[in-house]
């Protein structure tokens, strides 16, 4: 399943080629039926590309923050120091503290 950044940015693609060819085509004084067969065509070629795109970036982050996150542990090692309600205990100066 393609992600949702992804076809946002696929979606996003096509409605800007759309809008930039009814723009275009209607302020060269082409006829109505022209400017939006035109558009849809610019919409259809434009929904890959931007899919393909999405795609791409969407997996460059992805990979980013699985990096990121291997080599910037969570401090206090995970879940190791929750207590029982899943709050986090710690000692300081011998004192308990809970971090919310």
């Amino acid at each position: 399943m393609k992600g949702i950044a992804a076809t946002t940015v696929a979606g996003a693609f096509a409605l800007t080629a759309f809008a930039v060819a009814v723009l275009a085509g209607l302020g060269s004084g082409n006829p109505a039926t022209s400017v939006l067969v035109r558009a849809l065509m610019a919409m259809l070629v434009c929904y890959p590309i931007g899919l393909a795109l999405g795609t791409i970036a969407q997996r460059l982050v992805q990979d980013e923050v699985e990096r990121h996150r291997a080599t910037n542990p969570e401090p206090g090692g995970g879940d190791d120091d929750l207590n029982d309600n899943g709050i986090q205990v710690i000692e300081e100066d011998g004192e308990e503290v809970l971090v919310v």
